[in-house]
């Protein structure tokens, strides 16, 4: 069988399909990893195969741009929040609003002429049986129904888009922008447009069962296998720690794209600096170089990978990502959050505290005081770590990667 993958050049969205793209190469199908050329190395790197298709995304010029323009000319930014959750706000107005924003202002730039023609191209002369595409990425179910192939969405995060979708439908309907969108996109290739390019076949969910909306979408749960990249154990981990350890990352895509940070570097050393813990502490040069001084007790590295640091690790301290909370869980950590305002950050935050897991500091009102508290409590009360082990457990009760390979064999037969 021939797979294919798309997804956006980032890194942290890459990570989240390696373990599932390993699954289906150990089982002896083919794989290409399609996205725009920010994101070959990293491909390589992982030991796929990379397929560079369209112009350079940089998302970090992206983001930089975006913060100087208005707010409401941004996808996060604008009046309609695809992330909104309050029913008295979801009227149908608003959730057209959010799609029309989202098509216009998000997706059009991950999926526009160039990078369609490349992998569209790619995808008929290579004729693959089944399309595997991150959530972000419309570039995949099109290249699916133009070159015959089945087509498997994936999460990265909470689902919101079929959570909106549901309410859109819910609410009668009428004028479409994502049908609209998709429809001119198809078109270009002779297909039409139908339900299932929005949502996918079925939706693969790396997230704990607990984060999950009801929606119309039809999951096929997967456990989250932590891959951090290219890793080398450091040779002091293999020493217990003398003191409670606590991590310390304020995410990987943050620090690589948006190029801003949620709160003070300084607050948090000084919270930890009173506390009796070792703090290690994932940070760049640029985001240290805020800070008036670094504690005696905080050891300071540029990059460690969370899945060998976190099973040391008595708390996490980061900013809510799905990659780094999935890391957490994995290995049932407790975890203090201050989550930023992209995408699940927030919500998935919430649904950690509801597990008895987390505790959360609104970044809004981020002080050194708070943070010490917080992460006190989350060290110095039992029940947070019986909880996170509880949501690990759970967390293991989806199949591995490599146990759901044969549904999407049998997708990939049954979809073409």
């Amino acid at each position: 069988m021939r797979v294919l993958f798309t997804t956006l050049a980032a890194n942290a969205h890459l990570y989240n399909l390696v373990p599932l793209a390993w699954a289906l190469r150990a089982a002896g199908h083919d794989v290409r990893v399609a996205a725009q050329p920010d994101l070959t190395d990293a491909v390589v790197e992982a030991g796929l195969t990379a397929v560079p298709v369209g112009p350079a995304l940089d998302l970090a010029e992206l983001s930089r741009q975006a913060r100087q323009r208005p707010k409401e000319q941004t996808v996060f930014g604008s009046r309609y929040d695809i992330t909104e959750t309050r029913e008295e706000v979801l009227t149908q107005d608003y959730v057209r609003g959010v799609f029309t924003t989202w098509c216009s202002l998000g997706l059009e730039r991950l999926a526009h002429d160039a990078v369609l023609d490349d992998v569209v191209g790619f995808a008929r002369s290579w004729r693959p049986d089944l399309v595997i595409w991150d959530a972000l990425t419309y570039m995949g179910p099109i290249a699916a129904r133009a070159s015959g192939a089945a087509q498997v969405r994936v999460l990265f995060g909470l689902d919101h888009v079929a959570r909106m979708r549901a309410r859109f439908t819910g609410l009668g309907g009428g004028a479409d922008p994502v049908r609209e969108w998709l429809s001119a996109k198809l078109e270009r290739f002779g297909c039409a447009f139908d339900e299932e390019l929005v949502l996918g076949r079925r939706t693969i969910d790396p997230l704990p069962p607990w984060t999950r909306f009801p929606t119309a979408a039809d999951y096929l749960p997967v456990r989250h296998v932590p891959y951090n990249g290219r890793s080398v154990v450091p040779s002091w981990l293999a020493e217990p720690p003398a003191r409670r350890r606590v991590c310390v990352t304020l995410g990987m895509s943050r620090r690589d794209l948006w190029g801003v940070d949620r709160f003070s570097v300084d607050d948090l050393f000084e919270a930890v600096g009173e506390l009796d813990v070792e703090v290690v502490a994932t940070l760049t040069a640029r985001q240290v170089e805020s800070a008036s001084a670094v504690p005696g007790n905080v050891r300071l590295f540029d990059f460690v990978p969370l899945d060998v640091l976190l099973p040391t690790c008595a708390a996490v301290v980061h900013h809510g990502g799905a990659g780094t909370t999935g890391n957490a869980v994995a290995h049932g950590v407790p975890q203090l959050v201050v989550p930023g305002n992209l995408w699940d950050k927030a919500g998935l935050a919430e649904m950690l505290v509801e597990q008895g897991a987390a505790l959360v500091v609104d970044h809004e009102q981020v002080t050194a005081e708070a943070l010490r508290g917080q992460l006190a409590r989350l060290l110095d009360e039992p029940l947070f770590g019986e909880c996170a082990a509880k949501a690990r457990a759970r967390a293991e009760e989806a199949p591995t990667p490599h146990e759901i390979v044969p549904e999407l064999e049998r997708l990939a037969v049954e979809g073409r």
